[in-house]
């Protein structure tokens, strides 16, 4: 039966249709190029003049070495070649170079296409251009070796793990830190190595561990109180860092970073040992002060004793009063002394009690100037006093009287001879009243 030639002729235009859809298909996407068997250009799509920077004239009948980079060695284009011409599909990564001298990467596939004796005399070169991918991916190698090169000069130890916990990476520092090597370390559960612990004594459960927690939550840990285990059970105090990589859907890896406290943790034991010894030291010096004081009052209270009874003999002369009484008034002064040494040790030791009572101001400054007027009438020191004040105080009459006596002491001995000492009352509210002691200083 024969078939009408206009059925002929509408499969025929089918046919073309389709190739042509196939081809603008074809074009916008892929590089394409046709060489005869010694590989000078035959045919070329729209993309590869884009791409390249040349004209289809200007390509038709030229070698395809036309758009080689030199970037490959010749090994690349040997191979590419035997493969080829022995009737097998080739294909591989290649860098070419554009007209205006610019690159281009492509990933290349190169059909040979045989005659009816099996030998190739077409070949069908398909490219995608991958220079935007090769670029990011020199990118992404740059900074990825900027940053091992970091991790590897870093002083501090840091080591990454993935979602289970296993290893990854490890630093130089880390490995020297903890004695270990990268072999020993990579792909290995990292909790069974370094067990980070906040006690030395035993190993941390794994929901104890800083590093597991941040696994299993996506939490940054830190702390400054950690201990890494050692390849030699030894333990290496750290100040550790623990910050989540990845995703909570992806799960959870992590990087540590860590700091060998063993420098700081062994001053800090030194400053300790200091503390506990000065403190010691300090308590004996209390202890030697308050007994000394004690041993001191004793032969005292005996000179005084007798003084006073000297004081009341009716045979004495009149010098020997005056002697008697110099003692006397030495003697209690020197108790006064012994008394302060005493209460500084009470002071020190935190066992300094008050006695509070109602004081009379007036009374008790008068007690204190007839201590301090020999000293300053033997330089020529006066005092010039405030108007009667007749305040009442609520406070220590011991330890008040003390306070007054060595203000007024110190004006005299530190003031210059025949100078002024001026006692003033400063009411600073109806609670409280300020005292003042002035003099007209030194040389």
């Amino acid at each position: 039966m024969s078939i009408p030639q206009n059925h002929l002729v509408c499969d025929l235009q089918l046919d073309i249709s389709r190739y042509d859809q196939l081809r603008h298909a074809i074009d916008q996407h892929a590089i394409v190029s046709a060489t005869d068997e010694h590989g000078t250009i035959v045919e070329v799509n729209d993309k590869f003049c884009s791409i390249c920077g040349y004209n289809r004239d200007e390509l038709i009948g030229q070698n395809h070495r036309i758009v080689k980079s030199g970037v490959h060695s010749d090994s690349l284009y040997n191979e590419m070649w035997a493969t080829i011409t022995s009737g097998n599909v080739w294909q591989g990564t290649v860098c070419n170079r554009k007209k205006d001298g610019g690159f281009y990467w492509v990933e290349a596939t190169i059909v040979p296409i045989l005659n009816e004796v099996g030998q190739p005399w077409r070949y069908i070169s398909i490219r995608t251009d991958i220079t935007a991918l090769k670029q990011a991916h020199e990118k992404l190698e740059l900074e990825l070796g900027r940053t091992q090169a970091l991790l590897e000069a870093l002083g501090e130890g840091v080591f990454g793990v993935n979602a289970l916990g296993i290893c990854t990476f490890i630093n130089p520092a880390a490995l020297a830190m903890l004695g270990y090597e990268q072999d020993d370390i990579l792909g290995k559960d990292s909790h069974q190595f370094f067990r980070c612990t906040f006690d030395p004594g035993f190993q941390t459960p794994e929901e104890d561990c800083s590093v597991c927690g941040t696994l299993k939550d996506g939490i940054p840990r830190k702390t400054d109180d950690n201990n890494l285990f050692r390849k030699d059970g030894g333990i290496l105090p750290v100040s550790l860092s623990v910050s989540p990589i990845g995703s909570r859907d992806g799960g959870w890896g992590a990087v540590a970073v860590f700091r060998d406290l063993t420098r700081r943790k062994t001053m800090e034991a030194g400053l300790i040992a200091a503390r506990d010894e000065a403190q010691a030291a300090n308590k004996a010096k209390s202890l030697f002060l308050s007994n000394m004081s004690h041993e001191l009052r004793t032969p005292l209270n005996a000179i005084l004793g007798f003084g006073q009874l000297l004081e009341v003999d009716p045979t004495l002369t009149s010098d020997q009063s005056d002697s008697v009484q110099e003692i006397t008034h030495a003697g209690r002064h020197l108790l006064e002394l012994v008394n302060e040494v005493l209460d500084l040790a009470r002071i020190e030791s935190g066992r300094l009690a008050h006695t509070l009572s109602t004081v009379v101001l007036d009374e008790l400054v008068n007690e204190c100037l007839s201590l301090t007027t020999p000293l300053a009438a033997s330089r020529g020191i006066c005092f010039t006093l405030p108007a009667v004040s007749g305040c009442t105080l609520h406070t220590d009459r011991t330890h008040l009287k003390q306070a007054l006596v060595n203000l007024l002491s110190n004006a005299v001995k530190y003031n210059c001879p025949n100078g002024e000492i001026l006692l003033e009352y400063e009411m600073s509210d109806e609670r409280c009243i300020r005292i003042h002691v002035r003099d007209t200083g030194g040389y």
